[in-house]
């Protein structure tokens, strides 16, 4: 996946991208839904939301009621920058799955589909 990352975006890392997938998902989410989201300190999550902030990728905005929670949500920008690595990841992938046979493609789907099961029964 690295790779297919790498070459899908040179301007964020895989972190800030997951980062800004993640905010994708969700309404105005807070710092730390986010954070926990991805698994990283809040400190360290919050360079990352810095940096974001200045390639124009995210806002982050005080939250009404309590001024120490920041809300995020993505700009226009980043959310241009989600759907097209997800774009250029997905076709990669049909890319792959196309070179397989049936019995290939077959088992690969069926066992990304039961590790998706899976993944979200340990939520």
């Amino acid at each position: 996946m690295r790779s297919i990352h790498k070459s899908s975006c040179d301007v964020i890392s895989i972190v800030q991208s997951s980062i800004i997938y993640e905010i994708s998902l969700m309404t105005k989410p807070s710092m730390q839904v986010v954070a926990e989201a991805v698994g990283m300190d809040i400190t360290t999550f919050s360079r990352q939301i810095g940096t974001l902030e200045k390639k124009e990728l995210v806002i982050r905005t005080p939250y009404e009621q309590d001024r120490r929670i920041y809300l995020l949500s993505l700009t226009a920008k980043g959310s241009d920058m989600v759907v097209a690595i997800n774009g250029i990841i997905a076709a990669k992938m049909e890319s792959a799955l196309a070179t397989m046979n049936d019995f290939e493609r077959e088992t690969v789907l069926r066992s990304m589909h039961v590790l998706e099961v899976k993944l979200r029964e340990t939520e």
